[in-house]
């Protein structure tokens, strides 16, 4: 992934919905941010995942923020969760970023083929 495409997806992360996320996914961003949360789905997305109770006993102080860690710590530690599919994400950014492409112009046949999309659900994402 370009470095190009991460700016445009954290500063697309940073307006996304919270109220369309499903529920867990919606308390991990309230909890920990959407650029900790993208990246935590990132690497565990789908999994089941032990929280430990101490920041300095797990891995994941190498995916996210000390301040994130502790505080997914802090709410989670002891415990197992199922974490969220990145896809969830994904789908608003793609979403936003199809909605913002249409209001410059560009036609719902050449954003089909951009998104991989039919242009039918182009044209229900603009809406």
């Amino acid at each position: 992934m370009s470095r190009k495409h991460n700016n445009l997806t954290e500063s697309f992360l940073l307006k996304i919905n919270v109220e369309d996320l499903p529920k867990q996914l919606k308390e991990l961003m309230e909890l920990i941010g959407p650029i900790d949360t993208y990246t935590f789905l990132y690497h565990y997305g789908g999994k089941i995942k032990y929280i430990a109770k101490n920041p300095s006993r797990t891995k994941m102080k190498h995916v996210m923020s000390e301040k994130a860690l502790k505080r997914l710590c802090a709410n989670y530690g002891g415990s197992t969760i199922e974490v969220p599919k990145q896809e969830h994400l994904d789908r608003q950014v793609r979403n936003r970023l199809i909605k913002n492409a249409s209001m410059k112009g560009i036609s719902r046949s050449k954003l089909a083929t951009r998104f991989n999309l039919s242009v039918r659900h182009i044209g229900n994402i603009r809406k």
